[in-house]
């Protein structure tokens, strides 16, 4: 999102220019309405608008922007994770817990993607992606911190629903929290 989440310029440069390692970024504007989500492999062999890194500088910043102002690639004949492509999912939220569970937007695009690519019907070959968090310090519950929704209701830490994900890995500035699963 343009504001309010962690900014990861500096994680995709060491990424991909410095450790070679292989990009892919969420589009999410090809069908509002579906409220799903697919996963593009950046390609440093084409120009920051075919979905490629910029002479300029970070490969996102020619991309058209969707309705929410967030840069993605464009659509041609770019290459989509499918399950196995992906060994780590950094995934953003608006609070996070001691637990390890997230509060997304609440559209669910993040955890449909995860449950496509962590689908146990597949051969079973797949890698499964660690997921890590990657928030803010004030987006980070403590174990003493609740929150309240607006109908009064009170949660420990974020409430959860039976198809939400549980992280690997929370990261803030100042702190890195794995769980054990």
């Amino acid at each position: 999102m343009p504001e309010g989440e962690i900014r990861t310029d500096e994680m995709l440069e060491q990424a991909l220019h410095k450790d070679g390692k292989v990009i892919y970024v969420p589009r999410v504007g090809l069908d509002f309405e579906k409220c799903d989500m697919d996963l593009v492999r950046v390609d440093e062999s084409k120009g920051g608008e075919s979905g490629g890194v910029n002479e300029g500088g970070m490969f996102y910043k020619d991309w058209p922007r969707n309705k929410w102002g967030i840069p993605e690639p464009p659509v041609d004949d770019a290459s989509v994770a499918q399950p196995g492509d992906i060994d780590l999912l950094v995934v953003p939220g608006l609070a996070f817990d001691w637990r390890g569970h997230r509060l997304g937007q609440g559209k669910g695009y993040y955890d449909r993607f995860i449950a496509r690519m962590r689908d146990e019907k597949n051969s079973g070959n797949e890698k499964k992606p660690i997921l890590v968090a990657v928030c803010l310090e004030d987006q980070f519950l403590r174990e003493d911190e609740d929150i309240e929704a607006p109908d009064n209701l009170v949660f420990q830490g974020v409430p959860v629903s039976e198809h939400d994900y549980v992280m690997d890995v929370v990261l803030t500035p100042s702190a890195t929290i794995m769980f054990q699963r």
